[in-house]
């Protein structure tokens, strides 16, 4: 159906409690300490955690020209990320715009930082065997497509 597609994957553990949080505060609120234990986190890590899985999966599968970018190596290095999307694009982009957008990528629109994380762990020994599963196979996937495998540091 696409020609192409940027296929933009983030550590699974950070996006399932930032889409969590959404969906329980919105886009800057955070989750409640009584909601993170409420019956609807794991029955949420369970679906969400497959779709995460079966999205890169099926992108990677079905993909005919794909740019795979990481969502940390973005924070990480914004600026050679952004070279590799313009390439990717055949964009022409001044040196200046991509200086900017290095320069203002702490932008305003985000939850603030840790301080309304959950005071304990939401993860339970299980969801983590089941997340890690999925990161294994994703990395795999990506690895015998010949792209990057997922950063060390899920």
């Amino acid at each position: 159906m696409f020609d192409s597609a940027i296929l933009l994957i983030r550590n699974p553990y950070h996006s399932l409690m930032a889409e969590f949080n959404r969906k329980c505060a919105g886009h800057l609120g955070h989750a409640t300490d009584a909601q993170w234990r409420s019956k609807e986190w794991p029955e949420f890590v369970d679906s969400y955690a497959s779709w995460w899985a079966s999205h890169a999966l099926s992108w990677l599968q079905f993909g005919r020209r794909l740019l795979v970018l990481h969502y940390e190596d973005l924070q990480r290095a914004l600026f050679p990320q952004l070279r590799l999307l313009t390439l990717f694009l055949n964009a022409t982009v001044m040196e200046e715009r991509l200086m900017c957008a290095q320069n203002n990528q702490d932008g305003h629109f985000k939850r603030s930082g840790g301080a309304q994380r959950p005071s304990f762990d939401p993860f339970t020994a299980e969801m983590r065997s089941t997340i890690d599963s999925y990161i294994h196979t994703v990395d795999q996937a990506l690895r015998d497509r010949n792209y990057n495998g997922l950063p060390h540091n899920y």
